[in-house]
C-alpha cells in the first residue's frame, strides 16, 4: 500500500543515515534481488547515502518518483540512448573498474577508434585527477564527444545484454541512434565507430553555433523563429529544441523570460540538426556509401520520422 511504501522509505532512509558508509550499489542490488515485487514502488536518483536518505523522505519530484501497477511480473525492456550534452570525464568509471564485460567493450571500441582519432579515447574518458580539466575540455569538442558517448552507451547496452536483459525496442537521440542502429544490426561495430568518428570530425569543421531547449510546443514555437534558426527536435507536446547561430539563439533566449518561460542551453559546440550542418551532408554521404547497411533486427524509433524505422529507410544512404 502507499502507507507501507512511506514506512519502507522512512526505514531505509534511517538505515542509510546510521550506516553512511554503505555502498548504494549494494543497497540497490539487495532491493532488486531480495525483495518481492510489490505493486507500489519508489525510486530516487542520488549520489551518496546522505543524499539518498534525504530524497527518500522529502520526495522531491525532481529526484524521486513513485508508481503503481497491478502487474508485478517483469515486463519488456526498451533501451534509450542519449545524445550530445550528457558527457563528462569519468562517466561510468565504476562500471569500467568493476564490470569485465563493460571494460572489455570499452577497450575494444577505443582500440578500433585509434586510427580514426589518433589518440586513445580511454585517456580522455578516464584521465585521472591530474588531467580532469584537460579531459573535460576535450570532451566538449564534438570530434571526441560523439565517439566517447557512443563507446559508453554501446558498452552499457552490451553489459545489460550480458545479464540477459534484451531490448524489445530502442530509441536514441542523435548520436544515440547510431548506437541503436549498431545494436539492431543495421551497421557493424567497426563501421559504426568509423561513421561516428567521421561524423564528429566533419561537424567540427562547421561554423560554431548554439542549441536551446524551449518549453513550448511546435505550433507555438515556430512563429517565434526567424530564418536563421532551425527547429532541431520536437521532444514532446510542450518541449522543443532550436538550433542556429549564437547571436540568433541568444536573442531568442533573452525573449523567453518575458513569456514566463525558462529555456535551457544545451552543452554543445555547434548548431546540430540545423541548416548550419548542410555543408557536410555530401562528404558524410560519401562515407556512408562505403559501408554495408542491413535491415534492423530490433525495432527502434527513427529521429527522422518519429516512428519505427523501416528497412528501406536505414539501408538508404540519404537517410543518414
Amino acid at each position: 500500500t502507499p502507507a507501507a511504501l512511506d514506512t519502507a522509505s522512512h526505514n531505509l532512509a534511517e538505515a542509510l543515515r546510521c550506516q553512511p558508509e554503505r555502498e548504494l550499489a549494494d543497497v540497490a542490488y539487495t532491493l532488486q534481488v531480495g525483495r518481492h515485487a510489490f505493486g507500489h514502488r519508489q525510486l530516487c536518483v542520488c549520489r551518496d547515502s546522505a543524499e539518498a536518505a534525504s530524497r527518500l523522505e522529502t520526495r522531491d519530484a525532481r529526484w524521486s518518483f513513485r508508481g503503481s501497477t497491478e502487474d508485478t511480473e517483469r515486463r519488456d525492456v526498451a533501451f534509450l540512448f542519449s545524445g550530445q550534452g550528457s558527457q563528462y570525464p569519468n562517466m561510468a568509471l565504476g562500471l569500467y573498474e568493476s564490470e569485465s564485460v563493460f571494460r572489455s567493450e570499452v577497450d575494444r571500441c577505443c582500440e578500433l577508434l585509434l586510427p580514426h582519432l589518433s589518440l586513445d579515447l580511454r585517456e580522455t574518458l578516464y584521465p585521472g585527477d591530474s588531467d580532469l580539466a584537460r579531459a573535460a575540455e576535450r570532451l566538449e569538442q564534438t570530434q571526441f564527444t560523439q565517439p566517447a558517448l557512443f563507446v559508453i552507451e554501446y558498452a552499457l547496452a552490451r553489459l545489460w545484454m550480458s545479464w540477459g536483459i534484451e531490448p524489445v525496442a530502442m530509441v536514441g537521440h542523435s548520436i544515440g541512434e547510431y548506437v541503436a542502429a549498431c545494436i539492431a544490426g543495421v551497421v557493424s561495430l567497426e563501421d559504426a565507430l568509423s561513421l561516428v568518428a567521421h561524423r564528429g570530425r566533419l561537424m567540427a569543421t562547421c561554423q560554431p553555433g548554439a542549441m536551446l531547449a524551449v518549453p513550448l510546443g511546435e505550433e507555438e514555437l515556430r512563429p517565434l523563429l526567424d530564418e536563421s534558426v532551425s527547429l532541431a527536435a520536437i521532444n514532446g507536446p510542450e518541449l522543443c529544441v532550436v538550433s542556429g547561430p549564437e547571436a540568433s539563439i541568444a536573442g531568442l533566449e533573452s525573449a523567453m523570460p518575458a513569456r514566463g518561460l525558462e529555456p535551457q542551453r544545451l552543452r554543445t559546440s555547434h548548431a546540430f540538426h540545423s541548416q548550419m550542418m548542410d555543408p557536410i551532408l555530401a562528404p558524410f554521404g560519401e562515407q556512408v556509401s562505403r559501408i554495408s547497411l542491413h535491415p534492423p533486427q530490433i525495432p527502434y524509433v527513427s529521429n527522422v520520422t518519429g516512428t519505427w524505422v523501416e528497412a528501406a529507410e536505414v539501408t538508404d544512404v540519404d537517410y543518414w
